[in-house]
């Protein structure tokens, strides 16, 4: 082969390998949501569409409760899931294997409460004594219901603990099966407004369970899903601070989205404000470790979780580095 020759061949496969280039590094980030949170905001606005065009390709899946969430996570059918306080808890002790990127904290004492229907003899917590509680095992409504029965000296032991996702808690509440539900907005206004119950007990003088941000290991071994992961943390910062100051468009786009009625969104939104997220920090385990030593000793961990450095990663401010990530 002449030199030339050479030349030309050696620019047609440079040539090909530039153009399969964007291809190559194509990603598809898969984010699992509950109703209502932060998430929901950022995919009711259609955010991260733009970034498809920069091989990044967002997709969304909706559950009804955290555990079940991060059950997927952890097989890997799911890069990034948003959660109570307990379910992260609850997915390591099992072994699963992720990690703590972010925090969304707490400000308001009645996004979640253990109800009673209207006309039910119950009127203070220690009434709960032999009765049925409906609850989401694992779930940060879990964790509450725990913090409750210790208020007043009760125990999971002092009650019948039982296991329901929100889709069939909900008319176990109203047919009578359960005598009280542990339960989280939006499902927890939905049911006040929908079978007129009545709150026994909500995070008044308890202190607030925050929300965390999670994501599979393997995630942040991935350059092209980690800088996916960037990005989407740093929308959804963008997202938090829009929705503070658009509380009636949230609650329109959510009403529209979710189906969720707007009388329901009207009491829900205002609890999250201020819509926020920040880096995970060290300091962030303390209330986490508490949690899985409370939860071994009521016995309903296998283990303890050793919270520490390998849990969790502190990655840069998340709006200040989406310049650094190369996209346009």
């Amino acid at each position: 082969m002449t030199t030339r020759l050479r030349s030309a061949a050696t620019l047609t496969l440079a040539t090909l390998a530039l153009g399969t280039l964007p291809a190559a590094q194509a990603v598809t980030f898969t984010i699992g949501y509950q109703k209502g949170g932060l998430p929901n905001i950022l995919k009711a606005r259609g955010t991260l569409d733009k970034y498809a065009a920069q091989g990044i390709d967002f997709r969304w899946v909706l559950f009804t409760a955290g555990p079940p969430l991060l059950e997927a996570a952890n097989a890997g059918a799911v890069d990034f899931g948003s959660v109570g306080n307990a379910p992260g808890v609850f997915a390591l002790a099992g072994g699963a294997d992720l990690k703590y990127v972010g925090v969304t904290v707490n400000h308001n004492d009645t996004t979640e409460a253990v109800i009673v229907p209207k006309n039910s003899g119950l009127q203070k917590v220690s009434d709960l004594k032999g009765k049925r509680i409906g609850v989401a095992r694992g779930s940060s409504a879990h964790a509450f219901l725990y913090g409750v029965l210790r208020s007043a000296g009760l125990t999971f032991k002092d009650v019948t603990v039982v296991p329901l996702l929100p889709p069939d808690a909900r008319p176990a509440f109203e047919n009578g099966s359960i005598d009280a539900w542990a339960i989280w907005d939006p499902f927890l206004t939905t049911a006040l407004q929908g079978s007129g119950g009545r709150v026994l007990r909500d995070h008044a003088g308890l202190g607030r369970g925050d929300s965390y941000h999670l994501v599979p290991g393997s995630v942040l071994q991935n350059p092209e899903k980690k800088r996916a992961l960037q990005v989407l943390l740093a929308e959804l910062e963008s997202a938090a601070n829009w929705a503070n100051v658009n509380r009636q468009t949230v609650i329109s786009q959510f009403s529209d989205e979710l189906g969720i009625p707007r009388s329901v969104l009207a009491v829900t939104v205002p609890k999250s404000v201020p819509f926020n997220i920040r880096p995970f920090r060290a300091s962030d385990l303390r209330p986490l470790q508490a949690l899985s030593v409370a939860f071994r000793e009521a016995g309903v961990l296998p283990r303890d979780v050793p919270f520490g450095p390998q849990t969790y990663v502190t990655l840069p401010a998340f709006r200040a580095a989406l310049p650094t990530l190369g996209l346009k």
